[in-house]
C-alpha cells in the first residue's frame, strides 16, 4: 500500500499529492461528492451514497508504509506542477479529523512524519479536532496552511447538511484562534449554495482578508452523484421547505450560471483562486465569453503543459 499517492488537486492549487489515513467520513456532509470517487467506492465494500458518514475504515499500515515512502520520497520529488508546487494535502477523500482521529490518531502520526520529512502540508478539515495538533502545526508554520470550509455561517442548517462536523461559526473561531498562534490559514467558501446571497459571501471574503488568508478559494455546488437528492430530502425533514425548492430546481444550467456569477462577484479579491470544475462540464450551458473567462483558472484541457502561474 502506498500511503501518499499522485493527486488531481494540483488543478485546483490545493497540492500535488495527498494522504487519506481513512476510508469514509463520520461528519455525513450531503453535499459532499467523493462517495462517488473511485477512490471510495472501490474501498468502501460496496456501501452506497446514502451510507456516506455512517461508516470510517482506518487503512490499516498507513502510518508504517508512509514511513517506508519518505525514506526515499523527497520534497525535492514532490513538486511535479506550476500550480501544486509539492504541496501535500490532508486530506481529500475523507476528512483527516473525522471524531474516530480523537483516538486512532493515524493523522497526528503521518503528520510528524511529512513535517519532519521536510515536506509542506496544507491541511483542509471541517473539524475542531486539529486544534489538539496546533503545537505540531505551529512549530512547522513555515511548512504548513491549515484551512477549513465556510460555505455559510448557519450552524442550523449546518446541523441538517453536515450532521456531525463542527459548525460553521464555530470553525471560523478555529482558525481565528490558529492565525493568533502564527499558523497560516486559508478558507475555501465551498459549497456556495442555492441559495446563498451575494452579500454573505462577500462577507465571507472580506472576513478570510481581515484574518490573513493565504488563499480565499471558491467553488459553487456541484451536482454529482446523489447529492442533490440526498440535500433536498433532508432540507425537507429538518422544515427548510424553500431551501429544499432551490436545491430541486438547481438543474445544470443553475449550476453553470452560478459557478460563472459567483467567481466574477468574489475575483479580484486578495488570494482569491477560482475553483471552476475542471471537467469543464459548464461549457455546455455558457455563452463562449463565459467558457473563456472560467477557463483560465484550468489548466490546459490538453494536460499540464502551460498551467497558469497567476491569480487572479
Amino acid at each position: 500500500m502506498n500511503a501518499l499517492n499522485p493527486s488531481q488537486l494540483w488543478k485546483k492549487r490545493l497540492g500535488d499529492w495527498v494522504v487519506n489515513p481513512y476510508v469514509g467520513c463520520e461528519h455525513g456532509c450531503l453535499h459532499c461528492y467523493c462517495p462517488a470517487m473511485p477512490g471510495v467506492k472501490f474501498f468502501n465494500g460496496g456501501r452506497g451514497q446514502a451510507e456516506w458518514g455512517k461508516y470510517l475504515l482506518p487503512k490499516e499500515g498507513v502510518v508504517e508504509a508512509l514511513s517506508r515512502q519518505l525514506k526515499t520520497f523527497t520534497p525535492a520529488k514532490a513538486k511535479r506542477t506550476e500550480w501544486g508546487d509539492g504541496w501535500v494535502l490532508m486530506s481529500f477523500l475523507t476528512d483527516c479529523y473525522t471524531p474516530a482521529e480523537a483516538t486512532q490518531r493515524l493523522t497526528r502520526q503521518c503528520l510528524e512524519l511529512l513535517l519532519d520529512a521536510g515536506h509542506k502540508v496544507r491541511v483542509q478539515t471541517r473539524s475542531a479536532l486539529v486544534e489538539r495538533d496546533f503545537d505540531l502545526l505551529a512549530a512547522h508554520k513555515d511548512r504548513v496552511r491549515l484551512g477549513t470550509s465556510l460555505p455559510y455561517l448557519d450552524d442550523a442548517v449546518a446541523r441538517i447538511l453536515e450532521p456531525r462536523a463542527t459548525g460553521p461559526t464555530r470553525r471560523l473561531k478555529m482558525l481565528e484562534q490558529a492565525a493568533a498562534r502564527g499558523i497560516p490559514v486559508y478558507v475555501a467558501i465551498a459549497p456556495v449554495m442555492p441559495w446563498t446571497e451575494p452579500a454573505e459571501l462577500l462577507t465571507l471574503a472580506a472576513w478570510a482578508g481581515e484574518l490573513g488568508a493565504t488563499e480565499v478559494f471558491c467553488e459553487v455546488l456541484n451536482p454529482k452523484g446523489e447529492n442533490l437528492a440526498g440535500m433536498e430530502r433532508a432540507l425537507r425533514e429538518g422544515g427548510r421547505v424553500g431551501l429544499a425548492e432551490r436545491i430541486r430546481s438547481y438543474d445544470a444550467g443553475a449550476w453553470a450560471s452560478a459557478t460563472s456569477a459567483t467567481l466574477r462577484l468574489l475575483a479580484g479579491g486578495r488570494a482569491f483562486v477560482p475553483w471552476p470544475d475542471t471537467g469543464r462540464a459548464w461549457a455546455k450551458h455558457l455563452p463562449a465569453d463565459e467558457v473563456s473567462w472560467l477557463g483560465r483558472f484550468l489548466p490546459p484541457s490538453s494536460g499540464l503543459q502551460g498551467a497558469c502561474k497567476s491569480l487572479v
